[in-house]
């Protein structure tokens, strides 16, 4: 009796070992499940728009500010792609289409002037290299031989969006020892700009692409250099060779300067496949605030534009 007890002790004992064997395994096998996942929060690896955001688009504090009256009808554009982003409370206010990838033609041209003023002297002497002559074959805007400041040419780029003033800076940074596509390829990838490509300085070559979430992005980032936007609100400036010998007219590209109040920038882009495309920035009077606009792949890019912004000022309460 006394081994048959035992027996029994020893059978209950095992079952009781068993058993918490049994509950450590499947508790350390759902703890290893759990891990990558809490990592992955860790990492940010939250949904795809603010992975994409988290360097250039900082959190802000919630805010129902501006207030939408949904009875204000959205307007039709022609554009491929569009977005509205509020600086302030870090809020697209107007979404089509954002993460489309899509030729952007000159709007290129403001990483570029980004990549100008982190990387070049603007007092520095360019000499134009006859590659960057009459590269559309369309409009020549320098010459072959002509010595011309480097913040000269960034106007003209910027402002005339001149592509011949475009390869001249990359060509005057090939000189100088660094490649201009690498470095706004890099400076995309930096700002999260996951799904831009640029393959040059100009927005000429129409395989290059991006979204117009990657360009609120970038125009977000560019803001901080004053110099950019200062020259995207002159209509019209003058600007002369290093000798004094050729004198260039410059002007804006931009219909709506004068006819939109509270611009603060913007630039234009088109070529054939890429259609009409446009940055705007408008500021918010009384707000400490700017949107920024931008279009892509429009028959229409002013038109779009014009009723995207007014459409914001009307369907938006800021107080």
């Amino acid at each position: 009796m006394k081994e048959l007890a035992m027996q029994k002790k020893i059978y209950i004992v095992g079952i009781l070992i068993l058993t918490v064997v049994g509950v450590n395994f499947l508790y350390l096998s759902w703890a290893n499940q759990e891990v990558p996942v809490q990592q992955e929060l860790i990492a940010g690896a939250t949904p795809i728009r603010d992975e994409k955001s988290a360097y250039v688009f900082p959190l802000s504090e919630a805010s129902y500010i501006p207030f939408l009256d949904a009875t204000i009808p959205r307007p039709n554009l022609t554009a491929k792609a569009a977005i509205v982003y509020d600086m302030q409370t870090s809020r697209y206010l107007y979404e089509q289409d954002v993460q489309k990838q899509l030729p952007i033609a000159s709007l290129t041209k403001i990483m570029s002037a980004v990549i100008v003023l982190e990387k070049m002297n603007p007092d520095e002497i360019a000499t134009i290299p006859k590659q960057a002559v009459r590269v559309d074959e369309l409009e020549q805007d320098l010459f072959i031989g002509e010595r011309i400041r480097v913040d000269n040419l960034m106007t003209m780029m910027l402002i005339e969006s001149s592509n011949d003033a475009a390869y001249a800076l990359a060509a005057h940074a090939q000189a100088k020892g660094f490649d201009m596509i690498s470095a706004m390829n890099l400076k995309a990838r930096d700002l999260g700009m996951r799904n831009t490509r640029f393959l040059d300085a100009a927005g000429l070559n129409d395989n290059g692409h991006s979204t117009a979430e990657d360009l609120a992005k970038l125009v977000y980032y560019a803001l901080r250099y004053k110099e950019i936007w200062t020259l995207l609100q002159e209509k019209e400036m003058t600007v002369t060779s290093e000798d004094g010998k050729i004198t260039h007219t410059v002007l804006n590209t931009n219909q709506l300067l004068g006819t939109i109040p509270n611009i603060s920038g913007g630039k234009t882009g088109y070529t054939d496949t890429a259609l009409g495309c446009m940055i705007l920035i408008v500021d918010i009077p009384g707000h400490k605030d700017k949107i920024i606009s931008v279009i892509l792949g429009s028959q229409d890019r002013f038109g779009d534009t014009r009723s995207l912004v007014e459409w914001i000022t009307e369907a938006y309460r800021w107080e």
